[in-house]
């Protein structure tokens, strides 16, 4: 197995890296831009593990263009100075991230315990660079509600995709190997 395509690599290291990255290069235009950094690194790490496929044949395929829709709409927003953009003082940016940060570990669980190892993965990624949007919240305070919206909004997306997932028949209970609809590796 090539470690690029680890399951711990795509869901932990690789939107890390990507989210600190993105927001050390944004923060030379600003606290605003900077704390977009988080929400780009997820978009970037989605675009490589699962990618962007269209049309989306199944409610996870529409995860990734939700994260690329809202990520477009905050940078508009942010670039039009809209209402929500200022950053919010460190204590509620930091309760707020932490929040999000341990809401998204939750839906990491339940999608792992639920029956969706691709689900499950995609909120590990939520969870990381929801650290580090926690990480900036607290170094610089410079997280925005508008930065978090995508955020926000693809974990709500992970959860409706796992509320929506199809009930275990009856093979499940009896200790059958049942496949996850979703996961598809590909592990070399």
């Amino acid at each position: 197995m090539s470690f690029l395509h680890h399951p711990a690599f795509q869901s932990l290291v690789l939107p890390f890296v990507l989210a600190v990255a993105i927001s050390l290069l944004l923060r030379p235009l600003g606290l605003r831009w900077s704390s977009l950094g988080a929400a780009l690194g997820l978009l970037l790490a989605m675009a490589m593990w699962p990618g962007f496929d269209w049309p989306a044949a199944s409610r996870v395929q529409t995860l990734p263009w939700l994260a690329i829709g809202s990520t477009l709409l905050a940078a508009l927003a942010i670039a039009l100075k809209a209402p929500g953009t200022r950053a919010m003082g460190r204590r509620n940016g930091l309760v707020a991230t932490v929040l999000l940060t341990l809401i998204a570990f939750g839906l990491g669980a339940w999608g792992a315990l639920g029956g969706s190892l691709l689900l499950a993965q995609l909120a590990l990624m939520l969870a990381t660079v929801g650290g580090v949007a926690a990480l900036w919240a607290w170094r610089a305070a410079s997280v925005s509600p508008v930065s978090l919206l995508p955020l926000l909004l693809t974990g709500a997306g992970i959860a409706l995709c796992l509320a929506w997932l199809p009930a275990a028949g009856p093979g499940a209970a009896e200790g059958a190997d049942v496949d996850d609809p979703y996961y598809a590796p590909r592990w070399k």
